[in-house]
């Protein structure tokens, strides 16, 4: 029974992993420069919401389950803090997916997304922001600034 037990165990499974690279790095200023997370009255993540478009709709984003449950978190980086999102991989005929970023119930931003999707991957391939394309894969690290 050892025997046939470690026969299975080591069997040759050639899809062993998978590759996801979603995240996107945002960084919000004001006109003045100032960091947004950074400063008193700014934001913060306890009031942002994010929400993925499915099918038409949509959906507030909440996995209880995951590290970063709302799909974002603030983190330090070398240039100050930044809004981390992982972005909806609901894709839509074209490989896009769109996700709502909401900082109160006036005012929110959306995000469309490029992804590919082939084999084990899923990779964030371009990223807009509010319609303007703001990165193209192997540019740069996925982050860039937002005035606010």
């Amino acid at each position: 029974m050892i025997i046939g037990l470690s026969i299975f165990a080591c069997a040759d499974d050639n899809e062993c992993c998978i590759n996801v690279d979603i995240g996107i790095d945002i960084k919000y200023l004001n006109a003045e420069g100032d960091n947004l997370f950074e400063i008193d009255n700014g934001y913060n993540e306890t009031s942002i919401t994010i929400y993925h478009k499915i099918n038409g709709e949509w959906n507030k984003y909440y996995k209880s389950n995951l590290d970063s449950p709302k799909g974002i978190k603030v983190v330090k980086g070398e240039n100050g803090k930044v809004l981390n999102i992982s972005p909806s991989t609901t894709l839509d005929a074209n490989n896009l997916s769109e996700t709502k970023i909401e900082f109160s119930d006036s005012d929110f931003d959306i995000i469309k997304t490029e992804i590919d999707k082939n084999s084990s991957n899923t990779i964030v391939t371009k990223v807009w922001y509010n319609g303007n394309l703001k990165w193209e894969a192997n540019n740069s690290e996925r982050m860039f600034e937002i005035i606010k």
